[in-house]
């Protein structure tokens, strides 16, 4: 995925893309690591809504939903940990785990 890569040589930390959904030069390929990330854990329910994990209810195809549902398995594995937060860096946002 294009921006999803090792950030030393050990292979300890990855950074990920972050861009906010509303900004204007934000792509589909800026959110396809967060929608793939996603998808093993929904579980249809009555009413066509969807659940992933409990966490929410919606339209699967809901961008922000997608990050959240990511941030939440990252964080759930405790196998991870946000080492830097740069998403609001205008040029190139991701974060660092």
């Amino acid at each position: 995925y294009r921006g999803l890569r090792w950030t030393d040589p050990a292979r300890n930390a990855f950074r990920v893309p972050w861009k906010h959904n509303a900004r204007k030069d934000v792509t589909s390929s800026d959110l396809e690591v967060f929608k793939v990330g996603g998808i093993g854990g929904h579980q249809q329910r009555p009413g066509g809504l969807q659940e992933a994990s409990g966490r929410y209810e919606g339209s699967p195809e809901a961008p922000a939903k997608w990050k959240t549902n990511f941030r939440c398995a990252l964080r759930s594995t405790r196998m991870f940990r946000l080492l830097e937060d740069r998403s609001k860096c205008g040029d190139d946002p991701h974060k660092v785990f």
